[in-house]
């Protein structure tokens, strides 16, 4: 079957970072590729496009993905897609494949009922983001579309009237969550190359809700970048939370697919924060024997004391806890650096104690405006994770050269900033019994969520505290 594959790309900055190459690389075996982008390719990535024999185009970021793929299509005209069998619209929000493609176009190929098909669906559901009713559909990150349909007037038709989207939710309204049924009511006939029928009653989305299933068991040869960072609010309440970690465990464990490259590209365009929510950047850590030997030097490894963040007294007593308890766990600590080469940084978590969660949001929303057009790093509203009780043991490659845009906070904001900046992580770390004590805690919050009439009380006895400390507090001035 001869195929053309239009690939979408998109980077602030222009570049075609070593996931999109990988998926590229994997999808030239199977057709003639062009690569568009909306915006300027950096020299270097024009050059690997022109030494990989592909056709390119740079356009305006403008029309998003749709606007892209609306643009090729009808330059590329009805007369020149006569010479194809099929057409593919891809995006780079797909990473991977994780494993060989031929299967899936083995398999497809041998559809010979259908006039179009994709990677994965999502399940009907309404959505006032996106317009209401929300039908099933095939999700748009990758589309194969059969001569008899590409040929056919009302395949020109809907890409001419295609009104450009200016917004993701446009994007997901006037094109994502339309093309199928559009095409269904004209006749033709469509299905996913991932069978999720089962999970329908579970989740509408499942490539995000359970990627790791999908990969490691339905032949799903990509995962969603955006499992990485999405919105871990989100997720939680469509989720446990642990997908994104499920996958990360099978992709280092049972592929070869070269995660690693991926996490480099996303620490330099996403804000750790939302990074360090959903991957497994929290570890549970134990003291190792005695005989284990540190040399801090031949490691590259380098261990600061700083002074902690202001607190409260019971926050401070929880601070040098952890201090206390640095020296019995260097040794662990150590060792996930040896297990995690992209590791920059690692230090305590924070205590779970409220007012701990209380100074942390907002210390960060004092110095975090500053940091806007100066950090080199994404920075997002919600905290990165940062040594905040005034140790850490970092990399000394993370922090190598230091960036001047950052000397002037403490250092417990700098060091994870420096570290993403140079390609690494900053990671936290807790005992048994804190991650144990953590889990009972979240079982109590929870189920204080879901009674009204609790968490009302414990808001009246709350305010009614605060009234009379500040009341005892006018009547002692």
């Amino acid at each position: 079957m001869k195929r053309l594959i239009i690939y979408f790309h998109y980077d602030a900055k222009g570049q075609v970072d070593e996931t999109c190459r990988f998926a590229v690389r994997a999808l030239l075996p199977f057709g003639n590729l062009i690569f568009v982008t909306n915006g300027t390719l950096r020299q270097v990535d024009r050059e690997w496009i022109q030494a990989n024999g592909l056709q390119s185009v740079e356009r305006e970021n403008v029309g998003l993905d749709v606007g892209a793929y609306r643009q090729i299509l009808l330059s590329f005209g009805e007369q020149n897609l006569r010479n194809y069998d099929e057409l593919i619209l891809m995006n780079y929000t797909l990473a991977g494949p994780v494993f060989s493609l031929q299967s899936m176009f083995d398999a497809m190929e041998a559809r010979k009922d259908l006039d179009f098909w994709g990677l994965t669906r999502h399940y009907a559901m309404r959505s006032r983001r996106f317009g209401g009713w929300v039908p099933e559909h095939l999700q748009s990150h990758f589309l194969a579309i059969r001569s008899n349909m590409f040929l056919h007037e009302s395949f020109w038709q809907y890409w001419q009237q295609m009104q450009l989207p200016r917004s993701y939710e446009e994007s997901v309204a006037r094109h994502e969550t339309r093309f199928t049924e559009y095409f269904s009511a004209q006749g033709f006939r469509w299905d996913s190359y991932v069978s999720t029928e089962d999970l329908s009653a579970a989740f509408v989305n499942p490539i995000m809700a359970c990627p790791q299933e999908l990969v490691a068991h339905r032949g799903c040869p990509f995962f969603k970048r955006r499992s990485l960072f999405t919105s871990y609010a989100d997720e939680l309440r469509r989720t446990d939370g642990t997908a994104t970690r499920a996958l990360v465990a099978y992709l280092q464990k049972e592929t070869t697919y070269p995660l690693d490259d991926l996490i480099e590209s996303l620490l330099y365009s996403q804000p750790l924060a939302a990074l360090a929510e959903n991957m497994p950047w929290q570890y549970v850590v134990e003291a190792l024997p005695e005989s284990f030997q540190i040399n801090f030097e031949q490691e590259g490894l380098q261990l600061l004391r700083f002074a902690p963040m202001k607190v409260d007294a019971v926050t401070q007593w929880y601070f040098q806890q952890s201090v206390d308890m640095a020296e019995g766990l260097v040794a662990s600590l150590v060792t996930l650096f040896r297990q995690n080469p992209r590791m920059g940084v690692v230090c305590p978590a924070l205590p779970a104690w409220s007012e701990a969660e209380k100074a942390w949001h907002a210390q960060w929303k004092a110095v975090a405006p500053n940091l806007v057009d100066k950090s080199p790093v994404a920075i997002s509203a919600t905290p990165p994770p940062a040594p905040l009780a005034g140790w850490a043991i970092v990399r000394k490659a993370a922090l190598v050269p230091e960036q001047s845009a950052l000397q002037h906070l403490p250092e417990f904001w700098r060091l994870p900033l420096t570290a993403q900046a140079n390609g690494y992580y900053t990671a936290t770390f807790e005992t048994p019994a804190q991650a144990s004590a953590r889990m009972a805690q979240l079982s109590i919050y929870m189920r204080a969520g879901q009674t009204p009439a609790v968490l009302a009380k414990q808001l009246g006895r709350l305010a009614k505290h605060r009234l009379q400390r500040r009341t005892e507090g006018e009547k002692n001035h």
